[in-house]
């Protein structure tokens, strides 16, 4: 983007938290309901309210009274106050650092999405800390190449950023058919060696049944970032929600915080696919038995409730031959969860020396007989 073309967008309205000693930027104190500026020490504290996490926004009608369900992309066009530089957010963020000054800049949400956040889970985790976790994870990674827990003593830049989530509530309802396996034991006649014998096995007796389950789901967790790979953010489940607080874009203060980019109905749809697991847990000890079969599952959920959370989490990657792997970890309690290389020749010096004990297993019970 050239000077000209940034000059001529309009800029949105946006937060910028300066100490009101120095002027120099405030960031949120991690541990701390608190700013704290980055270079008198001053601290300013965070007006807070309890927020019950149990406390939900009602689906139904929230759906009903959207616009539009799913959101589109967006850019902010930013004006810095400090320095004057007029610059774009990346795409789907509205907290981030000035590039040229590096201030802290914090834009409403309720400039391109309907909803907004009702409650952050503030960073716990700092990143001296979130680098430590990571070097342990690196090094306790099962057929990793030796080279790459060398590199795990590098330091690696990393982003504190708080990713959206929905909180979904649910009460369930489900009737189910299907089948339970009772095991019975019964002799039967083989041959071996041209001779009779007579052996006990096992068998399964199998039955139709029906019934019905139903459980109270609070806070299934969703990601609400396509920005991110999916498969990472979803594995992401520890966290103490009762540390949440109220949303208030002072604890966005020094992080980068993206917009949700998964839209409420989409959001609710994968939730189902959560609780569906449960359920089926739920039916099977239902059904009880050695064994049991589903058919058919139809589930009715009511007094379903959600919340949009801005969960901390610690981003970076390292490149190693050549392929980017991403790694994220808790802001909280600093757990690590991230795509990782494998070491071949690890992994075919096992599989070698688990055929020569086999090989040697056999070779010995032969000379036995």
């Amino acid at each position: 983007m050239t000077q000209e073309e940034s000059l001529d967008k309009k800029p949105v309205e946006h937060f910028q938290f300066q100490c009101k000693s120095c002027g120099f930027e405030l960031d949120h104190e991690i541990g701390q309901n608190s700013l704290v500026c980055q270079s008198c020490g001053a601290v300013e504290p965070i007006d807070t309210e309890s927020f019950n996490v149990f406390s939900a926004n009602p689906y139904d009608s929230t759906v009903l009274d959207l616009v539009r369900n799913e959101p589109t992309d967006v850019h902010f066009h930013v004006r810095c106050d400090t320095c004057g530089a007029g610059f774009d957010f990346p795409k789907n963020t509205h907290a981030d650092e000035c590039p040229y000054c590096g201030q802290n800049i914090i834009v409403p949400v309720n400039l391109q999405r309907q909803l907004k956040p009702d409650a952050v889970l503030p960073f716990d985790i700092k990143e001296e800390q979130a680098n430590a976790s990571f070097r342990k994870w690196i090094k306790g990674l099962w057929f990793a190449p030796n080279s790459l827990k060398r590199l795990a003593m590098r330091k690696h830049p990393i982003q504190g950023t708080y990713i959206p989530y929905w909180a979904f509530d649910a009460d369930t309802y489900s009737s189910y058919t299907g089948q339970r396996g009772t095991n019975y034991t019964t002799t039967v006649t083989v041959r071996v060696n041209g001779q009779t014998q007579t052996r006990l096995v096992t068998k399964i007796r199998w039955n139709y049944v029906s019934g019905n389950v139903s459980n109270e789901f609070d806070n299934v967790l969703v990601p609400a970032s396509e920005m991110m790979a999916t498969k990472l953010t979803t594995s992401m489940t520890k966290w103490n929600l009762v540390k949440a607080e109220e949303y208030n874009p002072k604890f966005l203060s020094g992080y980068r915080s993206e917009l949700y980019q998964v839209g409420l109905p989409r959001g609710f749809q994968k939730s189902k696919d959560i609780m569906i697991r449960t359920i089926r847990r739920l039916i099977r000890r239902d059904i009880g038995g050695d064994h049991q079969r589903i058919s058919t599952v139809n589930t009715r959920y009511e007094r379903v409730g959600f919340k949009l959370m801005l969960m901390p989490l610690w981003v970076s990657a390292f490149l190693y031959k050549q392929k980017t792997f991403r790694f994220i970890i808790n802001g909280q309690t600093g757990e690590v969860k991230g795509e990782r290389p494998y070491s071949w020749v690890k992994i075919t010096a096992l599989i070698l020396t688990i055929v020569a004990i086999i090989g040697g297993f056999v070779a010995h019970n032969k000379g036995m007989i």
